[in-house]
C-alpha cells in the first residue's frame, strides 16, 4: 500500500520501520551488519549454517522455514529463519527480498493505521498465512507445467509428436530430465508444507489456544490440505515417470524385434553366399545355363520364408 507521491522503495522503508516500532524486525542474511547485531543484542544463532532444527533460545523460539515459491516467474527455493519472543518478533530472509512477506506487510501496516494492536504472535500467524498463500499459488504453476509435460509424456507414449515425427528415446530423455525437475520441487514442497506446519504449531505453543486458536486452527487444516494436494501432485510425477519408463523398454524392445527380424531375413542369404564362396575343384550347377536364376531364386525364398513365419506368428506388430 503505497500512498500518493511516495516512492515505493521509500513506502517499502517506512513500512518496515513502522513494523519494526510494532516489534516485527525484518532483516535478510545480505544485511550482515544489522543480522550480526541483532544476534549480539538478543545472543541468538540466525545464520543460515544453523541447521533446521526449531529451538528455543534464551526468550525466543528459532524456527528455520524453507520453501519453494515462484518469484519472478521463475521457482526458487528459499529459506526464512523466524525468532518468536514476547516482545519481538524476527525474520532473517536468505537472499532476495519475498512479495509474500511484502504483501504481508503491508498488510500489517494497514492494520496498524486502523488502529488494531499487534503483538508478536499475530504478526508471525500473518507472515504463515502470507507464505502458506504463496506455496499454494507456486503449487498450482507446478501443477500447470506438470499438465504441459502429460502432453508431452502422451505424444511420447503414442509413438509421435504433432509434426508426426515418431518420438525417439532422446525425446523421452528430455522429458524424463523435466519431470526429475519437477520432481524435485514438489519434494520440497512437501517438505515446505510439513515445516510450515511445525511452525504454526510452535506459534500455537506461543501464543495459547485463547488468541489465535480458530483462526490458527483454519491455518493448520489448509497447510496440511495443501501438504495432501502436493503428495497427489508428487504420485502425479512418479505415474508420469512410470509411463515413460515403459515406452522407452517397449521402444527398446520394438528395435531389438527389428534387428532379429533382420537377422533372420538375411541369415539365409548369408549362408548361400558363403556355400558358393568356396573354392571347390566341381560344382555341376555352375555348367547349367540357368544355374545362375536357379541360386538366386534359391536365395530369395530362403530369404522369404523366415519372413513369411515371422509375420504369421504376429511378431511384426
Amino acid at each position: 500500500m503505497t500512498e500518493p507521491g511516495i516512492h515505493p522503495h521509500a513506502a517499502t522503508g517506512l513500512i518496515d520501520a513502522r513494523l519494526a516500532q510494532a516489534g516485527w524486525q525484518r532483516l535478510n542474511a545480505q544485511q550482515g551488519e544489522a543480522l550480526a547485531a541483532a544476534q549480539r543484542l538478543h545472543g541468538l544463532d540466525l545464520s543460515s549454517a544453523r541447521g533446521r532444527a526449531a529451538i528455543e533460545e534464551g526468550d525466543f523460539i528459532v524456527i528455520p522455514v524453507e520453501l519453494v515459491l515462484c518469484q519472478d516467474g521463475e521457482f526458487r527455493e528459499t529459506r526464512v529463519i523466524f525468532a518468536l519472543g514476547h516482545q519481538q518478533l524476527i525474520s532473517v530472509e536468505q537472499g532476495l527480498r519475498l512479495h509474500a512477506l511484502d504483501r504481508a506487510s503491508e498488510q500489517l501496516f494497514a492494520s496498524m493505521a486502523d488502529g488494531c494492536a499487534l503483538d508478536p504472535c499475530t504478526m508471525m500467524f500473518c507472515l504463515l498465512e502470507a507464505l502458506n498463500e504463496a506455496a499454494h499459488a507456486s503449487l498450482r504453476g507446478i501443477a500447470a507445467r506438470l499438465d504441459e509435460r502429460s502432453d508431452a509424456v502422451a505424444a511420447a507414449s503414442g509413438g509421435f509428436d504433432t509434426a508426426k515425427r515418431q518420438a525417439g528415446v532422446a525425446d523421452i530423455a528430455g522429458t524424463a530430465m523435466a519431470l526429475g525437475e519437477a520432481e524435485e520441487l514438489v519434494a520440497k514442497a512437501v517438505e515446505g508444507q510439513l515445516m510450515l506446519a511445525r511452525a504454526g504449531r510452535w506459534l500455537r505453543r506461543a501464543a495459547g489456544d485463547a488468541r489465535l486458536g480458530p483462526r490458527l486452527s483454519v491455518l493448520l487444516s489448509d497447510i496440511h490440505s495443501l501438504r495432501r494436494y502436493a503428495r497427489f501432485q508428487h504420485d502425479k510425477i512418479r505415474n508420469l515417470q512410470q509411463s515413460l519408463m515403459t515406452t522407452l523398454d517397449i521402444k527398446q524392445n520394438q528395435v531389438i524385434k527389428v534387428f532379429t527380424v533382420v537377422t533372420a531375413v538375411f541369415t539365409p542369404p548369408t549362408l548361400v553366399a558363403a556355400f558358393y564362396g568356396q573354392n571347390f575343384a566341381y560344382m555341376p550347377e555352375l555348367a547349367l545355363p540357368w544355374g545362375e536364376w536357379m541360386v538366386m531364386g534359391l536365395t530369395g525364398l530362403f530369404a522369404l520364408m523366415p519372413l513369411a513365419y515371422i509375420k504369421r506368428k504376429g511378431w511384426m506388430r
